[in-house]
């Protein structure tokens, strides 16, 4: 299965819960995207932008799809055209939507000094939020809200999992 949601939604802690819960290897986006690079993303971001760092996480999503994991992408990865074409192919993974409201999101968010895009202004951090609200929700089986407990949150995507929706 495969988690999307914007900075600070839970998708890795999400993703690790489920992980233990259903016995299944978790790889988080995030910890990938490093290692094809040769450097940290803060750093990716300062010296190569943004573009570079999309193209850097579009070949770790490439990378890792065939794996039966379940697998936190970063907040963006909805952003760039080839990374969302490869996520809107998929019709073998749930893809759920991990969301809360927005001034939850960014209270986790604003002090975090690895989410180079969540250190900006909180109305900035909110139009970026908004404009990619569309595009988690069209690529999403189902949206679950994060407002709740990890156990919770991860316990709503088993059910659904468990409702015939998709095999765990």
């Amino acid at each position: 299965m495969i988690l999307i949601g914007f900075m600070g939604c839970g998708k890795t802690t999400i993703a690790h819960e489920l992980g233990i819960q259903l016995n299944k290897k978790t790889i988080d986006l995030d910890d990938v995207i490093p290692k094809i690079a040769g450097q940290p993303i803060p750093d990716i971001f300062a010296a190569e932008g943004e573009a570079a760092f999309r193209e850097y996480e579009f070949q770790a999503l490439q990378s890792i799809l065939k794996e039966n994991a379940i697998i936190a992408t970063g907040g963006g990865v909805v952003t760039y055209e080839k990374s969302y074409a490869l996520l809107k192919e998929l019709t073998d993974m749930p893809v759920f939507f991990l969301n809360a409201p927005f001034d939850d999101l960014y209270s986790r968010i604003q002090e975090d000094d690895n989410r180079p895009l969540g250190n900006q202004d909180i109305e900035k951090v909110r139009a970026l939020y908004n404009s990619r609200l569309d595009k988690y929700s069209a690529l999403a089986d189902r949206e679950i809200s994060t407002s709740k407990t990890v156990a919770d949150t991860a316990a709503e995507i088993i059910s659904y999992m468990d409702d015939g929706n998709f095999k765990a």
